[in-house]
């Protein structure tokens, strides 16, 4: 992704397949429970085309049925789609399925014309579509000029996210997550502050935080979220901040405020986050919990989760 991304969402489609034992999911059954298992798991939460596993095998012969990850970016000048195919996919069919399906190339993009079936809500993601054979990427956007942009990136004509210090750093407490998403400061802030909660919640949360200690802004901020079995999975949230003793007194307060009430939700914190270690990576504060997967989910990166949340 781009160095200006300003969201990205990471899935592990091989792990997940692996995890919920649905093989290549090469069958419509072994498909339909990769779809089905994964939603109900929070795991394709961050996937722009987990939902529609089906519908992408029927009309372009690959889905994440067949990636080994993909990866969902936003930036303020365009989003964008990257996939990695499995040694299973053959190239030239994914070309092949591209012109039965209207697409028009010119020079790397393949783009849709009046005559490409529309795919529903995939239709704007897909509508420009580039393969990496070196790589064996696959790459959508909305339109062919953010394809290219994100290309650049790939070639190394462009920096990537990663090359942001503050990304990278949350993006490495995150490694080996089935699914993670990573956010920048204010993009992560505007859908973690408690402005957007009642005056109940609020009042709340702002006697827990003045026990606890003040919040600060993120940098970046991240959370991933691991299948370990049936009845249990591991999430981290990672916090970036701007000094390595801010991410230290951060993580003290933001650990007192991960147990008790749950604020703004019922019950208490411990029913479906069970908290198990903590620690400060450079300028990243990082809180591991073992989750309940059939209670709250947290992958959508919203909702009143005081512990993870900005100053209001």
């Amino acid at each position: 992704m781009p160095a200006d991304t300003l969201v990205a969402g990471f899935t592990d489609w091989a792990n997940i397949r692996e995890r919920l034992d649905v093989g290549d999911a090469s069958t419509a059954s072994g498909r339909a429970t990769l779809n089905d298992d994964a939603a109900l798991r929070d795991l394709s939460t961050r996937s722009v085309i987990g939902r529609f596993v089906e519908e992408m095998h029927t009309s372009f012969g690959w889905s994440v049925a067949n990636l080994d990850w993909e990866v969902f970016g936003q930036a303020a000048d365009g989003a964008a789609m990257v996939g990695r195919f499995d040694s299973s996919v053959s190239l030239a069919d994914v070309r092949g399925a591209l012109r039965k399906l209207g697409y028009i190339a010119d020079g790397r993009v393949w783009s849709s014309s009046k005559s490409t079936p529309t795919t529903g809500d995939l239709s704007s993601a897909l509508a420009s579509i580039a393969i990496v054979p070196g790589k064996r990427l696959v790459v959508a956007a909305d339109r062919r000029s953010y394809v290219m942009t994100v290309l650049r990136t790939i070639d190394r004509d462009a920096p990537s996210l990663l090359s942001v210090s503050a990304a990278s750093e949350v993006a490495e407490a995150l490694a080996g997550s089935d699914a993670a998403l990573i956010q920048s400061g204010p993009f992560a802030c505007s859908g973690a502050t408690l402005e957007r909660q009642s005056a109940d919640v609020q009042a709340q949360a702002t006697a827990a935080i003045a026990r606890a200690g003040n919040l600060a802004d993120f940098t970046f901020a991240g959370r991933g979220l691991t299948d370990i079995s049936t009845h249990k999975q591991q999430l981290k949230f990672a916090m970036g901040f701007d000094s390595p003793s801010q991410a230290a007194a951060q993580l003290t307060t933001r650990k007192a405020l991960a147990r008790g009430a749950f604020i703004g939700g019922s019950g208490r914190v411990e029913d479906s986050l069970q908290l198990t270690g903590t620690r400060v990576e450079g300028s990243t504060a990082v809180l591991r919990f073992d989750h309940d997967p059939v209670s709250a989910t947290y992958m959508g990166g919203l909702g009143p989760i005081v512990f993870a949340s900005c100053p209001t």
